[in-house]
Parts: structure tokens; C-alpha cells; sequence
């Protein structure tokens, strides 16, 4: 029996861009046309995923990444659409650039392990599991402990 795993990020991602929107952590370096724009494609991509419209908030956060290519929030708000869209070879390319861009960067492991769970290669699933816990990613901990998936990812 698979469990779909995603249901949590649902609530993670709306808390997640919250958090993110209020603080206003995207910036674009170059120019202030260039940050309005990325503020409103950040907004609107943050909207078309509250309606469900998850491919214009693709579209939003791919046009977003042509202006601030380094961002790792970005790569990592569209790895979680493409996980909704159960499209996870899209979301672990976005997971992973994400980690390049930040390793540090816990919800990063943590969510392509959830990718990779689903895509059944457990083993790669635990070990994002373990190093998103050991980035302190607590929901990780809560992962790797619970019943249905700790006979194959003990901490």
C-alpha cells in the first residue's frame, strides 16, 4: 500500500510561502523593475497555486528563475508544484538545484526524499530523510520515525 506523502507538503507549502511572502526574501540584484517583477511573479505563483492552477504557477516560477537564476527558494517552490503534480523526475531536478544553490537547505532534502519515496528508491529516500534531519529539518525526524517506513530508514 503507498501512502502519498504529499498531503504534508501541502500544508508545509502554504505555510512555507507565507512566511516566505511576508519577509520578502526574493530579491533580484540587478534592478528595481527587475524586483517588482519578480515580487509579482513570486504573488502570482503563490495565487495559481492556492487555486490549484499549478502549471501558470510553474510558468510564473520559471519566469521568475530567468531573473534570478541563483535563487534557491524559487527552484525549491516549484519543485514542490511539480511534486503536486506528481511530475517527481521534474521535482528532484528541482531539488537538487536547490540544494546546489544552498546545501544547507534542509526542506530541500527532505522533500526530494519524499519524491524519491514515491518514486519507490527508498534508499535515496532515506539518506535525504537523515540529512534533512541532521540540518535539523524536524518534520524529517517525524519521517524517519514513523511506523509505516521505519523498518527501512532507522536514524
Amino acid at each position: 500500500m503507498r501512502i502519498n506523502l504529499f498531503y504534508f507538503k501541502k500544508l508545509r507549502l502554504v505555510f512555507i510561502l507565507i512566511f516566505l511572502l511576508q519577509f520578502q526574501f526574493i530579491k533580484a540584484s540587478e534592478t528595481k523593475s527587475q524586483e517588482k517583477q519578480l515580487s509579482e511573479l513570486w504573488k502570482s505563483a503563490i495565487q495559481n497555486n492556492r487555486n490549484r492552477n499549478h502549471y501558470a504557477a510553474l510558468e510564473d516560477y520559471s519566469k521568475a528563475l530567468d531573473i534570478a537564476p541563483k535563487n534557491h527558494l524559487l527552484f525549491y517552490n516549484r519543485g514542490l508544484t511539480y511534486a503536486n503534480l506528481q511530475l517527481l523526475t521534474q521535482a528532484i531536478n528541482d531539488f537538487n538545484n536547490s540544494i546546489k544553490i544552498k546545501p544547507d537547505f534542509g526542506p530541500g532534502y527532505g522533500d526530494r526524499g519524499m519524491a524519491f519515496y514515491d518514486l519507490d528508491q527508498k534508499d535515496k529516500a532515506c539518506a535525504d530523510f537523515k540529512k534533512a534531519a541532521d540540518l535539523e529539518y524536524k518534520l524529517a525526524l517525524s519521517w524517519i520515525n514513523d511506523s509505516k517506513r521505519n523498518s527501512w530508514c532507522i536514524k
